[in-house]
């Protein structure tokens, strides 16, 4: 179930794509990239979510998109990051294909889906994974003007007020002392 929760928050940033195969001698000076926000607080089928993705996304025409995580799932602090590439479409839609995923425990080819496309009209509203998301802010093709920031909860949930924050600073398995 980790895996499926994972993902549905995965791909809603339309992220990921690297250019493989390329030498670090041989690699370009790097790309003009724009980059894209995502605070995501999600919970569904037993997980919950709440962290910050930042995402690049190259301005070259490309679709190359390279996305990090880094939060809180069930209460444990995930750093995970990847790469994809956006397809944009005349009509104003796009898909989204992961194509590098980095997590200890989960490989891309145990992902449930690798691919979420947005239709034009989509009202801030996606179902990822059987998940209805609410998304705040616009989501648009690289230098076109789209949010700087998204925000994305559970559809029909609306906002509420953040009470008291982890503690993320001690190491991995530390016993974290609560101050109240």
């Amino acid at each position: 179930m980790k895996r499926w929760i994972i993902m549905r928050i995965v791909l809603l940033p339309a992220l990921v794509f690297s250019l493989s195969g390329v030498s670090a001698q041989e690699q370009p000076a790097p790309l003009p990239t724009e980059t894209l926000t995502v605070l995501a607080d999600v919970e569904g089928a037993g997980h919950r979510i709440t962290g910050a993705y930042v995402i690049r996304r190259a301005m070259d025409g490309s679709g190359a998109v390279w996305w990090s995580f880094r939060g809180m799932l069930d209460g444990k602090l995930e750093e995970v990051d990847g790469k994809g590439v956006e397809r944009w479409s005349i009509d104003g839609s796009v898909t989204v294909e992961l194509t590098g995923f980095n997590h200890p425990n989960i490989s891309l080819d145990r992902l449930p889906a690798r691919r979420v496309t947005l239709m034009p009209g989509w009202d801030g509203l996606v179902t990822i994974a059987g998940m209805p998301l609410a998304v705040e802010g616009e989501y648009r093709a690289p230098g076109s003007g789209g949010a700087p920031v998204l925000i994305v909860t559970n559809a029909g949930r609306g906002t509420r007020t953040i009470t008291e924050l982890p503690n993320t600073s001690a190491p991995p398995g530390a016993n974290r002392m609560s101050s109240h």
